[in-house]
């Protein structure tokens, strides 16, 4: 249950909501009505990302289920989660698949693991893009959503793909770890990339019932001293848990064998953080986006009134300069976007330099490795030489992609990063000069509100490896029975070799092409947030030039009235702004 003072503070949010969005209706501005709509809509959809990490097998998801209170999520002993899973509160349990082409479909419980595991969706054929469950679990606050990823480290790499692809949306992190066997390389990487991005992880090690007491503690100090080496912290808290124990004395209704576990002094400190820390993160962020509200709404009612002092045939004249402004920044807002495109072409160009460079080294070093390891599968069956080859193959190319790629990953990001910051500075400049025009020729300052939004577009990347028989073809080996086995072995070594290459240039293809479609969606979420920032700044210089201009036609009376109502008005945003600031205050 939440504390008294977190669902008072709530209560206060819902009522200055509430205020602010009658003060915008009250307000001569269509720009302010959406935007206030807008901002009323994101603290009703606020929601917090607890995302569960680790390798695979862990035992993230029977720890999941230990927090629902029953086995929902599928576990075992072969890599499952494929997808990103999102657990939510609801009264009705329900499970919808969303996929790729943006499709959704409800499914019944009993096909969740047709869809959520490498078994029942290998390789995520299905185009599986995220899994939301509503479920009236009571371990967590009604706005905390669970996220259960796939296990990074396993032979599956679009899993670990899919994994790091979510680290930036999580607002806080639970890190499973095990004593089987303690934090290994493929963790340790993993933990620099979550510690760049997240200032709140929880790390457990489960599966503590399988060591004796002298075993865990030496577990426990080892895994504390590479965390903090990782993470440049010294405060560092790990949690030993059996989340099979733990999800077994939920199920049973055993108060004994859950204390035996030692999951509650974990659940207990994670349910603290949410009652405290996090809480307070999100009522003050929201709170934050009320108060620079009311600043736009402050700033526009002023400029209002100062508007009205100035002569009509000098407004129309500042007007028509302030249009003709506006056109010259359009095209200089194109000229923006159109510079942007180029320099992300020249992003591509430096990978497919580079690429060319490289893939001769890579064709070279997977055939060695095909050549090294073919006497070992030599002796067996032809079909089964051909099968082991093209599965060795398939591990060669990951293995020298997987290297490959984090650096290749880590150089674009890096290199589309500093394209995006230089842009968004350019468009503040652009928004800054329509800022400053207006204040020279009308003598208003504008506000706006900023609510830039984070630039992320997840990888889709598969490997695709090897040909593929179709259904009326023959495979070509079958025909080697005919020949003697020395040209047989030839034959098959050759066929698979022949393979390399392509398979190569194949999946340097697809790493391009993820990587172009990254950008792409990059680019189209930058430009959408800066239409909408210049948008909106232009939108509120509009009506308040509209509205003077109209107000000239108006007699003494009506605008006297009208002056009188907007400062009625202001003082009501003034009013609410100082008890707004009063309440951040008090929270910070």
């Amino acid at each position: 249950m939440r504390d008294t003072a977190y669902d008072i503070m709530q209560e206060n949010i819902k009522n200055f909501s509430h205020q602010i969005k009658k003060l915008s209706e009250e307000i001569d501005s269509e720009s302010i009505k959406r935007l206030a709509s807008n901002i009323e809509g994101k603290i009703k959809k606020d929601a917090f990302y607890l995302v569960i990490l680790g390798q695979f097998k862990r035992g993230k998801s029977t720890l999941i289920n230990y927090m629902l209170g029953t086995n929902l999520l599928p576990t075992g002993v072969l890599p499952l989660t494929s997808s990103i899973t999102k657990i939510y509160y609801s009264p009705e349990i329900k499970i919808d698949v969303i996929f790729n082409n943006g499709v959704k479909k409800e499914i019944p419980v009993d096909e969740l693991e047709l869809y959520c595991t490498e078994k029942g969706n290998p390789k995520n054929q299905k185009g599986v893009d995220t899994i939301e469950i509503g479920y009236p679990f009571d371990f967590l606050n009604k706005d905390v959503v669970i996220v259960d990823t796939p296990g990074i480290g396993s032979i599956y790499q679009h899993n670990t793909d899919v994994t790091y692809e979510f680290v930036d949306k999580a607002d806080a992190v639970i890190f499973v770890l095990s004593v089987d066997p303690p934090i290994t390389e493929v963790e340790r990487q993993f933990l620099l990339k979550i510690a760049e991005s997240v200032d709140k992880i929880f790390f457990v090690i489960n599966k503590c019932d399988l060591t004796n007491k002298n075993e865990l503690e030496e577990i426990v100090s080892f895994t504390k001293s590479v965390i903090k080496d990782i993470t440049k912290k010294e405060n560092v808290n790990i949690f030993p848990i059996s989340a099979k124990m733990a999800l077994e004395g939920k199920v049973q209704d055993s108060r004994e064998v859950i204390k035996k576990s030692g999951i509650e002094i974990f659940e207990e400190e994670l349910k603290r953080f949410l009652r405290d820390e996090k809480e307070k993160v999100q009522v003050l962020s929201n709170l934050k986006s009320l108060d620079s509200f009311l600043e736009v709404c402050k700033t526009f009612l002023e400029s209002d009134m100062k508007l009205k002092v100035m002569p009509l045939k000098q407004l129309e004249e500042n007007i028509e300069k302030f249009n003709e402004f506006l056109d010259k920044v359009n095209q200089n807002k194109i000229e923006i976007y159109k510079l942007f495109k180029i320099e992300m072409n020249d992003i591509l160009q430096s990978f497919d330099d580079e690429m060319e460079k490289i893939k001769r080294e890579l064709v070279v070093k997977i055939t060695k490795k095909i050549n090294d390891y073919y006497p070992s599968v030599a002796r067996l069956k032809r079909i089964e030489q051909k099968e082991q080859l093209e599965k060795y193959l398939e591990k060669a190319i990951v293995e020298e992609f997987e290297l490959l790629k984090s650096d290749l990953e880590k150089q674009i990001e890096n290199k589309y990063s500093a394209l995006l910051s230089r842009y968004c500075e350019k468009i503040n400049e652009v928004i800054n000069s329509i800022k400053d025009r207006t204040r020279q020729l009308f003598s208003i300052d504008i506000e706006y509100y900023e609510g830039l939004q984070r630039f992320v577009a997840q990888s889709k990347f598969t490997y695709k490896i090897g040909y593929e028989v179709g259904a009326l073809e023959i495979d070509p080996v079958y025909f080697t029975y005919l020949l003697s086995k020395k040209l047989a072995q030839k034959i098959i070594l050759k066929r698979v070799l022949d393979r390399v290459e392509i398979d190569v240039d194949r999946n340097i293809g697809r790493i391009r092409y993820d990587f172009l479609r990254r950008m792409e969606e990059s680019f189209e979420a930058f430009k959408t947030d800066m239409e909408d920032k210049i948008s909106q700044v232009c939108g509120i210089i509009t009506e308040l030039l509209r509205n003077s201009k109209e107000d000239f036609n108006k007699s003494k009376s009506e605008l006297e009235r009208k002056m009188l109502y907007n400062q009625k008005v202001l003082e009501r945003v003034t009013k609410l702004k100082t008890e707004l600031s009063q309440v951040i205050f008090e929270l910070k």
